[in-house]
């Protein structure tokens, strides 16, 4: 592996956010992508794990799929994102099956061992709920020291999107998120605070679709457009929120993110309205490195270069 290169495992509940983040990580020459772990979230784990099976194949990336949890931690959650991301998470697009086989190794026992590969250096790029995390802390509790950094889209310093105080992602499994927040692994949060603020253009990505000729970058703009977590963005013009690419733009070049240390608590009690699953922002030592805003013109051109590096490619 070429030593400049950063290993990443990247968990996952693909989702059209998630496959766009995956592409922008297997384009980057930043980033040596080992694996996905998928989990239940955006859509049934079925359908995440099948997703995530066929997107390595049809993306031509060398990487292993882990098979991961197909449930939460402590209680079944069972409300997915369909009317975002479409009944099998990729918002309408068809991939072609593949019969690339599971790795033989779970996720948990799969990021344990990579981790024990690339010590102090793996970093894992967690953009689904993270019940697999949590799960490889409990079966592997001295895997702390040997992780880097764990990069993660989920929670928020301001509002919700299922309630008015939660992430999605950290919704789905809070007692996971809880603990992994707990872990004393180095993290990182791109949370809703700073991801709805990167809306992509419909046209800029039309375009880049069309620039690449490529049955890929073809893929692409489907996928964008058939994605419906769609805003009006500081241009005024309709674009889509890509949530989880950010996660993967701050592992390229942390330094076109700007950031704050903070300490962040996860809300676990059910009964405190609207709290459940609340990244909540607390007085105390940091834990937590949170993305407030990311350099767009360096996140826009990450798109260009991934659709440049797939239509090369094809």
């Amino acid at each position: 592996m070429d030593e400049k290169k950063i290993p990443v495992i990247i968990d996952t509940d693909p989702g059209v956010d998630d496959a766009l983040a995956i592409m922008i990580a297997a384009a980057s020459e930043k980033i040596h992508l080992l694996g996905l772990t998928p989990v239940d979230g955006n859509v049934s784990a079925v359908h995440t794990h099948r997703n995530a099976l066929d997107l390595v194949s049809f993306l031509g990336v060398d990487a292993d799929v882990a098979e991961g949890s197909y449930d939460q931690l402590v209680c079944r959650f069972g409300r997915y994102a369909t009317s975002t991301h479409g009944e099998t998470g990729m918002g309408g697009v068809v991939i072609p099956q593949s019969d690339k086989q599971f790795h033989p190794l779970r996720a948990w026992d799969y990021i344990y061992e990579k981790a024990k590969e690339y010590p102090g250096e793996l970093v894992i790029v967690a953009i689904g709920p993270l019940t697999n995390i949590a799960r490889t802390l409990i079966m592997h509790p001295d895997i702390k020291p040997m992780i880097k950094q764990i990069v993660m889209m989920g929670g928020s310093t301001t509002r919700g999107n299922v309630s008015p105080y939660a992430e999605f992602n950290f919704y789905v499994d809070p007692p996971a998120a809880k603990m992994v927040f707990e872990s004393g692994i180095p993290l990182v949060m791109a949370g809703l605070n700073v991801t709805l603020k990167t809306g992509i253009s419909f046209d800029f990505i039309s375009k880049l679709a069309q620039e690449s000729g490529s049955r890929i970058g073809g893929m692409f703009n489907e996928l964008v457009h058939g994605y419906s977590d769609v805003k009006i963005n500081k241009e005024g013009d309709k674009a889509s929120v890509v949530h989880d690419a950010i996660a993967v733009a701050y592992v390229i070049d942390p330094d076109k993110c700007e950031t704050e240390e903070d300490r962040v608590e996860i809300q676990t009690e059910r009964f405190l309205e609207g709290t459940w699953g609340q990244s909540k922002v607390v007085e105390g030592e940091p834990n937590c490195t949170v993305i407030t805003d990311i350099d767009m013109d360096f996140y826009r051109d990450l798109y260009r270069r991934t659709v440049k590096y797939f239509g090369s490619l094809s």
